[in-house]
């Protein structure tokens, strides 16, 4: 996991909500260029904690029948931290990748305590990725954002290399991180492969980063 870096002379923090009560509420959002998968992750998401959901969510489409804005349903989760017990509530939300939507992908953004970055394998999303993923950063400049990056569809044919694909985002060339997550997540969303894993690893570093653990 990465922290989107602020400037020197920037400390905004984003952090998550947490009532008295012991409820930490916070937004995780699906970043990534057109079709690489952001839509289909988050239902893989719907199937395996179905049993969790508080909220049955909504979808806005574009006249194409392409997603523009999804919101899922929100998940709760119980977690022990320092001896006390707290319930956590995720929102998530996939925004549109299509170039035109530019200025809604911001106002989606806005509020994120995390962000997991769909990538796309085919290698003529080059650019593509390479387009979302600077503007990702740059919307998240200000902000000390924890981001996973998920590269999608591992099991076409001709799928770009991980090495080419970290050296094209200017990535890390290890293969995980110091806190044990990993630089680039390879998976095949339409499976399921390496979709909660994804998920839950974001919700664990968003988690310790907020208390210092």
């Amino acid at each position: 996991m990465k922290s989107s870096e602020a400037p020197l002379n920037d400390t905004t923090e984003v952090k998550p909500n947490i009532h008295s009560d012991g409820i930490i509420q916070f937004k995780i959002v699906y970043w990534g260029p057109g079709e690489s998968g952001k839509t289909t992750n988050f239902m893989r998401l719907k199937e395996k904690f179905h049993h969790t959901k508080l909220t049955d969510g909504y979808s806005i489409e574009t006249t194409e029948g392409r997603t523009l804005w999804q919101d899922s349903v929100f998940l709760s989760f119980k977690f022990n931290i320092n001896d006390k017990k707290y319930n956590i509530i995720t929102q998530i939300v996939t925004c549109t990748g299509q170039e035109r939507f530019l200025s809604t992908r911001e106002y989606v953004l806005d509020g994120a305590d995390g962000i997991i970055f769909i990538a796309d394998s085919h290698k003529d999303m080059k650019e593509q990725n390479k387009r979302s993923f600077r503007e990702l950063l740059n919307f998240t400049q200000h902000k000390k954002i924890p981001y996973i990056v998920q590269l999608n569809k591992r099991d076409i044919q001709e799928a770009i290399g991980l090495e080419d694909f970290k050296n094209m985002l200017e990535l890390s060339k290890d293969e995980k991180y110091p806190d044990g997550t990993y630089v680039v997540y390879p998976a095949i969303a339409l499976s399921g492969e390496n979709v909660v894993e994804c998920f839950q690893d974001l919700i664990v570093q968003i988690v310790l980063e907020y208390f210092n653990l």
